[in-house]
């Protein structure tokens, strides 16, 4: 599948470098780029359904400093022109502009690991016309909430996927205890 890796919530980048050093090998065209979404604050104050949620998700958690991370990436031995940072907010980085100015068109991969409902619509809401036949979405944070469709990324993606009828998604594999992924596929309308 051609595009980009695009992950959201990068912390340590315990998932992103890996990422980076697999997609160069597999991708042999070398034309994918690994582009990581973060606020480097941590989470948001969880509000609404994720005010009452899982003991691990409050303001704060997972705050992790920039030049840390670009110092792991660096000590990895990736590829550093193929990654790519953007530091912020979802709520005000994960725009139009942000589009343009990053040239993304399509992506193969798409790795959510926000946790929390409110930044996963956010998520979600932004990658909608960046998906393709075999987009592969993966979520790691799907079973917390004690496995609850009411509550985080589960709820997030179902309302996502009602509200875009051209897409469906087909589970393709689970991982660890919490994550899951999906093969989308986008139909002619």
């Amino acid at each position: 599948v051609e595009g980009d890796y695009l992950e959201f919530g990068v912390f340590e980048g315990k998932t992103l470098i890996p990422a980076s050093h697999i997609g160069s090998v597999i991708n042999k065209k070398n034309k994918m780029r690994f582009i990581g979404f973060d606020s480097f604050k941590g989470l948001p104050k969880p509000q609404g359904i994720d005010e009452k949620g899982f003991e691990h998700f409050s303001e704060g958690n997972y705050s992790y400093d920039y030049e840390k991370l670009m110092n792991n990436i660096k000590l990895s031995g990736a590829n550093e022109n193929k990654i790519e940072i953007v530091k912020g907010w979802f709520k005000d980085s994960l725009n139009e502009s942000t589009k343009k100015k990053l040239g993304l068109k399509k992506a193969a991969v798409i790795y959510v690991d926000c946790d929390l409902y409110e930044s996963s619509k956010e998520v979600l809401n932004f990658i909608g016309d960046l998906v393709q036949n075999g987009t592969i979405l993966v979520f790691d944070d799907w079973f917390c909430y004690r496995g609850d469709p009411d509550r985080g990324e589960q709820k997030a993606f179902a309302e996502w996927l009602k509200k875009r009828k051209n897409i469906s998604a087909i589970e393709w594999k689970r991982f660890g205890w919490y994550g899951n992924s999906f093969i989308l596929r986008v139909n002619k309308k």
